[in-house]
């Protein structure tokens, strides 16, 4: 029996933690939705690519930028800046408040390309700038306003960002984040918290947090950190899992250290989402680059690949409510799709810590399928 579709991607590797799915295969788009293919049963398609030697993916899934471009400082575009870069779907975070959420998802969000999904920041402007900090003063935050924006943005808006850190927070403390938590219980939402530098200990910060909400910025090696003054994973940190929060990276050109990356990755302390926090000052650049590179860093370091493709598809998906639909090669999901090649080269990273790591495994962008459509394709990568 012969499936006809409308793109087939075939004979490469087909890693899809959702399903526990690592190996070769074929894979068939009809339209904008993938098709299954029984065991014995040959595929026709209008367009047939050829994956041989590489690893195809579902389209991933950045938990951690910020691209309300024109809006804020920090913003980039996003269909040019990720679609290159095997990302179909991506959560700013935090970029905007109650004041200016509207505004980023009647420009950017709506049209965009890239499935644009965001947190609002308990600040009621947002991140707007680097250069000072947003008002994190618990007064200024507005109940009535935030639920008229999740109700007016259902499965968009995913949750409300608060950033801890010691120079943003200054004399309030932990009290934003106190603030964010009794606004999420009302709004039933989960917090992604900023954890570098917190103003205190980590393990205070840790046991704030509930069932679903975030730590970003797990592995930051400013001020208290994850690890204890014996070096090992804090205990705070493993009752937190335990209870359900979820540990992102986050890594950013400042927000990682290795040391610490190693220390955690040791114990089996692994990352649950791997992101970015991806700005137009470190897009491209050699410190961050964009999530591949950051995944690859995270390959060389000793995770597996299943692992990683997990932390940028399956699970990023669940936290924005899109199980099923994104993140995932299954038949009836959403056709996203990035291959890549999975090389050895050397890849030399390193932080405004002044850390440096050189990396051994490399994941190389070579298309990129959106909504069951080539959006990117590598130019010697041609049938």
């Amino acid at each position: 029996m012969t499936v006809k579709g409308s793109l087939l991607i075939r004979g490469g590797t087909l890693v899809d933690p959702a399903r526990n799915l690592y190996g070769a295969g074929d894979l068939l788009i009809q339209g904008n939705r993938f098709v299954e293919l029984a065991a014995g049963e040959k595929a026709e398609a209008d367009e047939v690519v050829d994956a041989a030697g590489c690893v195809v993916t579902p389209g991933l899934i950045d938990n951690h930028v910020h691209c309300y471009s024109g809006g804020t400082e920090l913003g980039f575009v996003p269909d040019p800046s990720l679609l290159p870069l095997g990302v179909t779907a991506a959560v700013d975070q935090g970029s905007t408040g109650i004041v200016n959420c509207e505004s980023f998802m009647q420009t950017m969000a709506a049209h965009s390309q890239v499935r644009l999904f965001c947190t609002i920041h308990v600040s009621p402007t947002g991140i707007i700038t680097e250069r000072y900090s947003e008002n994190v003063d618990p007064q200024n935050y507005s109940l009535e306003r935030l639920k008229e924006l999740f109700q007016q943005y259902p499965g968009r808006v995913v949750g409300l960002k608060v950033r801890e850190g010691r120079e943003i927070v200054g004399q309030f403390g932990l009290a934003p984040l106190k603030a964010a938590t009794k606004l999420g219980d009302a709004l039933g939402c989960r917090v992604i918290v900023h954890s570098a530098d917190p103003p205190g200990d980590m393990g205070e910060l840790l046991s704030l947090l509930r069932p679903g909400d975030i730590c970003c910025h797990c592995y930051h090696g400013k001020g208290s950190t994850i690890l204890g003054e014996d070096g090992k994973v804090r205990p705070e940190a493993h009752k937190a899992r335990k209870n359900g929060v979820i540990f992102d990276t986050a890594d950013a050109r400042v927000h990682h250290s290795f040391p610490i990356i190693r220390a955690a990755l040791a114990e089996g302390f692994c990352p649950d989402v791997i992101s970015t926090d991806l700005t137009r000052a470190s897009l491209f650049g050699n410190m961050v680059f964009g999530l591949p590179a950051v995944m690859s860093k995270y390959l060389s370091l000793g995770l597996g690949l299943p692992e990683v493709v997990k932390a940028c598809t399956a699970t990023p998906a669940g936290l924005i409510g899109m199980g099923g639909k994104l993140g995932t090669l299954a038949p009836g999901a959403l056709a996203d799709v990035a291959i890549f090649e999975l090389s050895d080269k050397s890849f030399f990273y390193r932080n405004r810590l002044g850390e440096t790591f050189r990396g051994n495994k490399l994941l190389i962008p070579k298309m990129t399928v959106l909504n069951g459509k080539i959006m990117f394709r590598q130019i010697d990568f041609w049938n």
